[in-house]
């Protein structure tokens, strides 16, 4: 059973992570749309009025962590439901979409015979499994989550996993070859330290690659007022564009190698759910069900027809705005630890 929607819960006033500059203006505000046993407050984006980076305050305190994550949140569910039919294209297109950008990254990180992967927030290791499948090199796998139950899951499927926020878990340093966080930085207290851990558990030479919403997108400016699937209320903290990410990672010490954009059906479909939700509310119909049933929050990794024939819109109608306007909401920004012979930025 469910448990209620939570209010007044816990926050905190936060000033710009890139700047320190506590100078902002109002983006807009919104709500939980997607779960119904988290919190009901409202939460506003503002943007930093000295260096452009868009964030969330006041925020949830790290506290409230097990109130904005619940235990049926989609993430830490990935590999049941992945589970469900390995022959379906919806299956099988992810597992393309996840392979070819590893084995991209793993490509950068030098002529290695083993690669030393580590995925933060790992979940319950859907990722991890695929990278094991990665043919150019021998992978070792690795992950860190904080969520206990998606812990076990991911090292009940044969992978080294750390427990614990990745800032606090015991790691060990330049260690890795590659650090990859997907959908990650945006959700995290304090993106300097969490980019800076990242540096300091790399080996020389080796690659963090992130993937994090496009605060800049075409979609994130149509749907800008409260709607936009990227803010994923109340879990994403902090939006970046390309310019305040390359900022925030070079000056970590990094040296960026490329920044690319990619499709986002999820995104979309968050946005869509929370724009027919929407009409539930003003009107007071039945709306909310609807939006449940063709735009499914929680549910839109199963592997079902109708998820199929939705992302596959989403990602024709990602190709051609990124065709348009050279973006999309989902970028991808790669990363190199410079070897001792290197200046660092």
């Amino acid at each position: 059973m469910l448990s209620a929607m939570k209010t007044a819960i816990k926050k905190v006033e936060v000033c710009c992570n890139n700047c320190g500059s506590k100078n902002s203006t109002l983006v807009t505000e919104g709500t939980e749309h997607e779960y119904k046993n988290t919190t009901s407050d409202v939460f506003r984006v503002v943007k930093c009025t000295d260096c452009g980076l868009v964030y969330l305050n006041p925020r949830p305190d790290v506290s409230e962590l097990s109130t904005i994550y619940p235990s049926d949140y989609y993430a830490y569910h990935l590999a049941q439901k992945a589970t469900e039919n390995t022959d379906s294209l919806l299956y099988k297109a992810r597992r393309h979409v996840y392979l070819s950008r590893l084995e991209k990254a793993v490509s950068m990180c030098g002529p290695n015979s083993t690669i030393k992967v580590l995925d933060i927030g790992c979940a319950d290791g859907r990722a991890l499994n695929w990278y094991k499948q990665v043919r150019s090199v021998k992978v070792q796998t690795y992950g860190v989550d904080f969520d206990e139950k998606a812990v076990e899951l991911a090292r009940q499927a044969g992978h080294t996993v750390y427990a614990g926020r990745f800032e606090e878990a015991d790691i060990p340093a330049a260690y890795f070859d590659l650090v990859v966080a997907t959908h990650v930085i945006e959700h995290v207290a304090d993106p300097k330290l969490f980019a800076q851990r990242a540096f300091e558990v790399l080996k020389p030479g080796g690659i963090f690659l992130i993937e994090t919403p496009n605060i800049e997108s075409a979609d994130a400016k149509l749907f800008k007022n409260r709607h936009w699937g990227g803010y994923h209320f109340p879990r994403h903290w902090i939006f970046y564009s390309p310019t305040t990410l390359k900022k925030l990672i070079e000056e970590r010490g990094y040296i960026v190698e490329q920044t690319q954009f990619h499709p986002a059906p999820a995104f979309w479909n968050w946005t869509m759910h929370s724009l027919i939700g929407s009409v539930d509310r003003e009107r007071g119909g039945a709306f909310s069900r609807f939006s449940d049933w063709i735009f499914p929050p929680a549910e839109f990794q199963k592997n079902s027809l109708k998820n199929l024939i939705f992302v596959s819109a989403f990602t024709l109608l990602d190709v051609v705005l990124k065709a348009i306007t050279g973006t999309t909401s989902n970028m991808s920004l790669a990363a190199r630890k410079p070897n001792s012979s290197e200046p660092q930025n």
